[in-house]
């Protein structure tokens, strides 16, 4: 997104907010394998979703984004809370990006509590804090409100882009889509 933004070379600065969107709640909080996932939801064979993955790969490595395709999936609750942990010190954007970094890169696994809260340490945060939100509920009410308020703006799936509450992106974007998309905000009326 931050590519497609400077691509734009609009005279504007970013004000990149995040939400929480778990897109499915009910998840099992056992971690399974991309390919795996992608076939128990869009169907297909184990062989399609690899080939996906490395189409979206490719497309990573030419921006110069690490990708691996041997990640891990599970229940995202635990990232989304501490996701709203970080939004109370103003870390969303800087934490979540190299969270993501990791993760795609294949570095992080954060479905694992202490790899989350190394990486939410690293981030900035306070390791007693990051306990105290995965221990307990701290901000499960705020990850269902942000829920309910993406499935009411039609999200059905992650990445899912509102730009200046005009603009929709939905599912994995390139660099020109958002460039496209930041530019078409200039000729809105």
């Amino acid at each position: 997104m931050e590519l497609g933004f400077e691509q734009a070379n609009l005279n504007a600065t970013l004000d990149l907010r995040l939400h929480a969107f778990e897109l499915d709640p009910g998840s099992r909080t056992t971690t399974i394998s991309i390919p795996e996932i992608f076939v128990k939801k869009h169907g297909g064979t184990i062989d399609d979703a690899i080939a996906a993955e490395r189409r979206v790969a490719g497309l990573a490595n030419d921006v110069g984004l690490p990708f691996t395709t041997d990640r891990l999936a599970s229940n995202t609750h635990d990232v989304l809370r501490v996701l709203q942990l970080a939004k109370t010190h103003g870390l969303e954007a800087s934490w979540f990006a190299q969270l993501q970094q990791g993760y795609f890169g294949g570095t992080i696994n954060p479905f694992d509590p202490a790899e989350l809260t190394r990486s939410a340490v690293a981030g900035g945060m306070d390791a007693d804090d990051v306990s105290d939100v995965l221990s307990g509920n701290r901000f499960k009410a705020e990850v269902a409100r942000d829920r309910e308020e993406a499935l009411d703006r039609g999200a059905t799936g992650v990445p899912y882009i509102v730009i200046d509450n005009r603009v929709v992106l939905a599912g994995g974007a390139t660099v020109t889509d958002y460039a496209r998309a930041f530019t078409s905000l200039t000729t809105q009326v």
